[in-house]
Parts: C-alpha cells; structure tokens; sequence
C-alpha cells in the first residue's frame, strides 16, 4: 500500500480532505498528515529489532589501519555478532570509553582477541583494536547490524517513467535513477555502479532509506498499523475523542508475528487485553 493510499485512508476515517500528491503538498492538513506518517514510521522502527531490516556486514582488515567504515545504511548493531571470519576467532566488545582509556593511557594488550569499538561521527566509525599488524592483514571481520530501511521505493517495472532523482526497489536492493526517463525491459541486477535497464540508467544505492520521499513509497511494515497510529497521533492533535487507541497493542502483535520462535512479555496491561495472543506472555499489575 503506497504513502497516498496509507494518508488519503487515515484522511477519510477521520472526515479530512488532503491532496492528492502528498510528498509535494501545499495544504496544511496534508503536510500534517504526511509528517505523522513519518514520525509514527519511524517510531515503529525504532521500537523493535525487526527480522526485515536484519542486515550483514564486512570489513577487510588493512595493516596500520584502525578505523574503517560501516555500511551506509547501518543504524546499530547485533549484539555479539562480530567475529574475524578468516582466524574464526570472537572479535569482543563493544569496548566501554573506560577499557578504551586505559588501553591509551597504560598502553595495554589485555587479550590475544580483537576488539571493537563504534565511536564518532564520520564514515570511518568502527574501531578495531589492537591496530592490524602484518599479521592480520587482509583478515576479514564480519558482524549482523540493523539497517536503517523502514521505507521502500516503488518495484521496477519495464515501461514505467521514474523522475529524476528518484529511487526503485528490485530483488531486495534499492537502485537510484540521476537522469530518470521511461524504464526498459531488463531490471537492474547489479549490486555495484550503475547499470542500464534499455531506458533509465540506475545506480546501486547502499544508503539508509528511512523517510517517505515519494508518494508511491511503501511503508515495509503492516500498513493497517501504520495506519492506526497516523490515525491516532492526527486524532489526538485535532481532539477527535472517537478514535479508540490500540496502535501500540497492534504493534506489539505485529512484533510477535515478526518473531514467532520468542515468546514477548508484557506487564501493567488492561483487563480487556487480557486474551491468548501470538507468543505474548503477560504478568505484573492489571487494571
């Protein structure tokens, strides 16, 4: 379900007219509409790790190198997934500031293992510790992170026209066009630099795509509980007391469907919520 669909329904339920083009909208019921939608998304894929964005990850040890980039689309990563792939050795951490202080400060080696920090603000955000030598040169260290892609831009499909600017999905990859024009007949495949479809000329996109930036861009989570949480944030605002709030509750079923092998827990919960659900287990003080 596309981004107008998600706010043109939210906007019927609650008796709103909006735009018909909602990414270049004017009005202000629509421009509202549009910033909830990507503030509840956001919020959806914050408050879980969710199996959909699970991504992997790698870096090539270099000699004399302690500080190498992440993923362009990496939001946080999977507790205890590093390790060096070519050693089959654990890579610890996430070093705390005080072991990384004494390590500067006394100039200690504490472990014959790796270590890893994330720290700082520039590409080059994975610290590893002690500084490759010659030794490990060319090791290769792999990990699990988070990606940060909770939107996706409208499947490729031949004879289809695409803006300048503007992004598809095929295959599980995301591609950028600079140029845009009227699709080919041939998807784009490659998972590096640019390739031609027959009519637009796409480029691998690696980054984070974590906003709506088009109105035919989908949400990768259940649009109905997308929905019901614009819904509720827009009620809310306008004083609309109809509106019965139970966003948080399908997000959690949602979550639970996500991960169907765990079972979640849930304290402080209403009787009236109180029935058999998918993989939750509830205690703690009902009222």
């Amino acid at each position: 379900m596309s981004l107008s669909t998600v706010i043109q329904n939210v906007a019927n339920e609650a008796g709103y007219t909006v735009s018909p083009n909602i990414v270049t909208a004017t009005d202000t019921t629509t421009k509202q509409l549009l910033a909830i939608a990507q503030r509840i998304n956001r919020e959806m894929f914050e408050q879980y790790p969710w199996t959909k964005c699970y991504a992997s990850g790698s870096i090539t040890l270099v000699a004399g190198q302690a500080q190498y980039a992440l993923p362009a689309a990496f939001s946080y990563y999977q507790y205890d997934t590093f390790w060096n792939q070519s050693n089959r050795w654990r890579v610890l951490g996430p070093m705390t500031p005080q072991e990384y202080a004494d390590i500067r400060g006394f100039g200690l080696n504490p472990t014959i293992y790796q270590q890893f920090q994330i720290r700082g603000i520039s590409n080059d955000q994975l610290l590893i510790y002690p500084t490759p030598d010659a030794g490990v040169d060319s090791n290769v260290i792999i990990f699990e992170y988070i990606a940060d892609r909770s939107v996706k831009p409208k499947t490729w499909t031949g004879s289809t026209a695409f803006a300048a600017n503007s992004y598809c999905f095929y295959n599980g990859n995301y591609y950028q066009t600079t140029a845009g024009g009227t699709t080919g007949g041939t998807p784009p495949t490659h998972t590096s630099g640019s390739v031609s479809d027959g009519g637009v000329t796409w480029t691998y996109y690696s980054g984070a795509y974590d906003k709506f930036l088009a109105d035919t861009d989908t949400s990768i989570f259940n649009e109905k509980v997308l929905e019901q949480g614009i819904l509720e944030r827009f009620a809310e605002i306008h004083g609309l007391d109809s509106i019965r709030p139970k966003f948080q509750l399908q997000l959690h079923e949602e979550w639970s469907r996500d991960m169907p092998a765990k079972v979640q827990f849930a304290g402080t919960m209403r009787r009236n919520q109180i029935y058999a659900r998918n993989g939750i287990a509830t205690f703690g003080t009902y009222i």
